[in-house]
């Protein structure tokens, strides 16, 4: 079994040595601007992860905080982020990018997808079809015994539907919600998707698969209401609902909305301490019948002082 072992592994160095040479073309992109890998790194983790801060990114990309704090000064010295306070924690900071630097970072993807289509331009269409299926595979495979790092990002297209039908799998099957349910989340998501009302829907995203969401809409002039509020319970306990309530509260702060509200059943009680950790309180309750007989709904509302 050892020398089994030792074969599998003297194979699994021979593909890191042959994908490096690979990936090195795709890194010259990189090297030919005037940012280190370390630096593109950080620009790319700040713009899928829409807001952040340093200790987000010091876990994420494991980097020395020291040397980030650099990296971070540099950007904000040459305007690349913006940085502002933390709506629940006024130590921290949050990243976004900047104008400039959504620039900077766009021009990378750019070349960046030069590079790589330069590498699949030699494959016929099969051939890249099967690349990146076991591409996928490997992910998979070796992503099973990483912890569960993720970043939250705006909504993309074609993801609305997916979050209708993840509320519609866990409310029916944790808490016995019927079927109607969905129809309910996909119409104001529909709603949502177009135009009425406005606001910001994000996902929290874990290696290409979505485990999270959270809304803001505004219901009317400097009032807001939380919405599509999601963990996948596999992740939940990692603070990630914490993070996405952040993301909206923050959201919120920077919209200047006055008062925010959400609708909860009485039943979600993990999701009702975090409520009340960040000042929401109950203003109303109800006995409803609409998604199953008996349970209770409530209203939870939260005054800003911006």
């Amino acid at each position: 079994m050892r020398k089994e072992i030792e074969k599998r592994a003297l194979e699994v160095r021979n593909f890191n040595r042959f994908y490096t040479n690979i990936i090195g073309l795709m890194d010259r992109t990189i090297l030919d601007s005037p940012y280190s890998l370390a630096e593109a790194r950080v620009l790319l983790e700040i713009d899928d992860a829409s807001q952040c801060n340093a200790s987000d990114l010091t876990k994420l990309l494991q980097i020395d905080p020291g040397y980030l704090s650099r990296i971070l000064s540099k950007f904000t010295k040459d305007k690349l982020i913006v940085k502002s306070q933390s709506a629940v924690d006024g130590r921290a900071q949050v990243l976004t990018l900047s104008d400039k630097g959504r620039q900077a970072i766009h021009k990378l993807y750019a070349e960046s997808t030069i590079q790589a289509a330069k590498i699949l331009e030699k494959l016929t269409d099969e051939e890249q079809k099967e690349l990146i299926r076991h591409m996928v595979i490997v992910r998979n495979i070796l992503d099973k015994k990483q912890d569960k790092t993720y970043i939250i990002r705006p909504l993309k297209p074609g993801e609305a539907g997916y979050i209708a039908y993840r509320h519609c799998v866990l409310y029916e099957k944790e808490y016995g919600l019927s079927g109607t349910f969905e129809r309910y989340v996909m119409d104001a998501l529909t709603k949502y998707i177009d135009g009425q009302p406005e606001g910001e829907v994000w996902v929290a995203e874990n290696n290409g698969r979505i485990v999270g969401s959270i809304a803001i809409v505004s219901t009317e002039e400097g009032i807001a209401q939380l919405r599509w509020f999601l963990i996948e319970p596999e992740y939940r306990g990692v603070g990630l609902g914490r993070q996405l309530l952040a993301t909206a509260m923050e959201y919120c702060k920077r919209q200047k909305y006055k008062q925010v509200y959400l609708w909860t059943i009485q039943d979600l009680k993990a999701a009702r301490h975090l409520y009340e950790s960040f000042g929401f309180s109950v203003t109303e309750q109800s006995e409803s019948d609409t998604w199953k007989s008996g349970i209770i709904e409530e209203r939870w509302d939260m005054i800003l002082n911006n």
